[in-house]
């Protein structure tokens, strides 16, 4: 495993995830947290905790960040197999969950296909990120 090149495209996958959080639950949601704010920690709760979502989100970077290294088929473009990988991996993530959630929580439909649709596209982005980013020494 290179190290270099897995810090690196944790870091890029990082920074999408982090920008991605933001404009789906801050700037496309917000409006609808405020007005459900029963169903969320208090702001200042969740603020405290931050550090662990900072964490959650590395992890998840570095995770997807291996796992495609894993996967990685020297001779197909680098992009197309990110693009390909983070459309796999946002199904994975989202599909499964947003139907529990369905089923478990009290919540619209409408915010569960919201988050589905936000993970896919996040997760889609962050794995055309790391292929951009990871390219294996020959």
């Amino acid at each position: 495993m290179d190290l270099k090149r897995w810090l690196l495209a944790t870091a890029g996958a990082f920074a999408v995830i982090l920008l991605g959080d933001t404009v789906i639950h801050h700037m496309w949601l917000g409006d609808f947290y405020r007005a459900n704010a029963q169903w969320w920690r208090p702001a200042t709760e969740m603020e405290a905790m931050r550090g662990l979502m900072f964490v959650s989100q590395a992890l998840l970077a570095a995770l997807l960040t291996f796992i495609y290294m894993k996967g990685y088929e020297p001779g197909k473009g680098s992009l197309g197999q990110g693009f390909r990988f983070g459309v796999l991996m946002g199904l994975l993530l989202a599909v499964p969950s947003s139907l529990m959630h369905l089923v478990v929580y009290p919540y619209p439909a409408a915010l569960v296909l919201s988050w589905l649709v936000g993970t896919l596209l996040e997760v889609t982005l962050a794995g055309i990120m790391i292929g951009y980013i990871y390219k294996p020494s020959a």
